[in-house]
């Protein structure tokens, strides 16, 4: 090797060790924002999984009974109604016992009740509906009153369309990150199943910016909740230790494929 030859080698040298740095930094940099898109949709996810469940859990249909009826002939209708498809569970209350939950719920309520006399509170049946009959709450309210003489209907119509938004809303998002998902997986297997240039290798240098990236993106939305005053709090609604896991695998295994893919 000549003078001229070690001499051009030396200088190639540090042109390769700034190209590797652009590359981690580049790296670093999308694996953050695609951390910071999923963080961001497990967040909503969560919460609003929550919310749809709170709203799903106090939705019900009252049906009121006019006038008194023999026990018996209450069983027998209740038994009716519980074979309903759409009807989840099915609850009778003594005018005594819906009383009693309304005072719990409500003293106030209840003691205006009681000063309108007892005779004010009716008997009740309480339904809880399967969560894809919400949105027909109306006709099956419309059924059941026509079916059982004697029984009237009250129910939240704007509870139940918020109800049945509410679920759609979360099985939209949940299909659409379970599709995102797979659709990164089809990435890095293409990534990983075609032939690069043996050049191009995996570095833990990049699976390391990669958890980087996953832990920046939580420390990003830490410092957005800071503020608010109820930091710990937030961490219980809005995410679990299992959720934080997943993605920072998930951005170490991304960073891994990107590593030997180097297009950006």
């Amino acid at each position: 090797m000549t003078k001229k030859e070690t001499t051009d080698k030396k200088e190639q040298k540090p042109v390769s060790q700034k190209h590797i740095f652009h590359l981690h930094r580049r790296l670093f940099l999308l694996v953050f924002a695609v951390a910071v898109l999923w963080q961001g949709l497990l967040l909503i996810d969560m919460r609003l999984g929550q919310y749809y469940n709170e709203l799903s859990r106090t939705f019900k249909i009252i049906l009121t009974i006019d006038g008194k009826t023999d026990n018996a002939v209450l069983m027998q209708m209740g038994e009716g109604i519980n074979q309903k498809a759409d009807v989840a569970s099915v609850k009778l209350f003594s005018a005594k016992d819906g009383l009693e939950v309304v005072r719990r719920q409500n003293p106030q309520l209840a003691q205006s009740i009681l000063l309108m006399g007892r005779s004010q509170m009716p008997a009740y049946f309480e339904l809880r509906l399967v969560p894809t009959a919400v949105r027909n709450a109306s006709s099956l309210a419309a059924n059941l009153a026509a079916e059982y003489k004697g029984l009237t209907p009250h129910y939240n119509k704007a509870h139940a369309e918020l109800v049945f938004a509410t679920g759609l809303c979360v099985k939209l998002l949940r299909m659409a990150m379970l599709f995102a998902a797979l659709l990164f997986l089809a990435f890095m297997f293409m990534v990983e199943a075609y032939p690069f240039p043996k050049s191009r290798i995996h570095l833990m240098s990049a699976v390391f910016s990669g958890l980087l990236a996953g832990v920046c993106a939580g420390a990003f939305f830490a410092v957005l909740i800071y503020p608010t005053g109820f930091l710990s709090e937030a961490i219980e609604l809005f995410t679990t230790p299992t959720r934080q896991i997943l993605i920072l695998v998930f951005c170490g295994l991304f960073g891994w494929t990107l590593s030997k893919w180097q297009k950006f």
